[in-house]
């Protein structure tokens, strides 16, 4: 978003100032100190020394352990990430699964995954927070498989949502659980074995030259938005 220029003393007043930076070193702390003592050792006064923010400050934003985990959370949904549109099926979702991988391997990645597993064991209240940050993953995933079945490469039975588990499964696994490699072509194996029995009319590793160029077959109707949250079904 531009914003055009109104003067020092507007500058101070508009978002994006020292109370951003101040919940960004806030969530970045939450983030380190989950990812040091879990879920169950966080607490807001380790957070405050870690991130040089006053106590009373983190406490004024974040009155308990579960808002600021679910704020933490919050900064890290997908529901603004782009949808990928490169042309083929296994194009879009080899983008997709990258984009997972590194969020899930970045420095607060695995800290997050492993702090979400724990919270819903551990805090009811933080339940429909956990929840909707899923929705809001799946929701990408889901978008894009439900452009591929309207554009007749995949059937039209298919479970969007079920497919979109069955892919992204064996990644968080492999984070959760480390032991195997999570290259490129590791996904590209995940992605076969899931699409295995869903896909029209395809030969292994490969869409058709017509199922790939089925991009111009919807350029009318409903097309790509590039914003998971629009149009998702369900």
């Amino acid at each position: 978003m531009t914003v055009s220029p109104r003067g020092a003393n507007d500058s101070k007043r508009r978002p994006g100032g020292r109370s951003a930076r101040v919940r960004q070193a806030v969530l970045d702390a939450a983030f380190a100190e989950l990812g040091e003592k879990g879920y169950g050792g966080l607490s807001i006064e380790a957070v405050a020394q870690r991130s040089g923010v006053a106590k009373t400050t983190v406490y004024r934003r974040w009155p308990t352990r579960d808002e600021l985990v679910a704020d933490a959370l919050d900064s890290r949904s997908d529901r603004n990430e782009p949808v990928p549109d490169t042309g083929t099926l296994r194009g879009d979702l080899k983008e997709f699964c990258e984009g997972v991988r590194a969020k899930l391997t970045s420095n607060h990645g695995k800290a997050m995954l492993k702090s979400l597993v724990a919270a819903v064991d551990q805090s009811p209240e933080i339940i429909e927070t956990v929840e909707r940050f899923w929705r809001e993953r799946r929701d990408v995933g889901g978008y894009l498989i439900e452009r591929w079945i309207r554009r007749g490469v995949l059937r039209p039975e298919t479970d969007a949502d079920l497919l979109v588990e069955l892919i992204l499964a064996p990644i968080y696994l492999r984070v959760l659980l480390p032991g195997g490699p999570l290259t490129g072509d590791v996904l590209t194996g995940f992605i076969d074995l899931a699409l295995d029995g869903v896909v029209e009319d395809v030969t292994p590793g490969r869409i058709s030259t017509d199922q790939a160029s089925a991009t111009a077959s919807d350029a009318t109707g409903v097309g790509p938005t590039g914003r998971a949250n629009t149009n998702v079904g369900g």
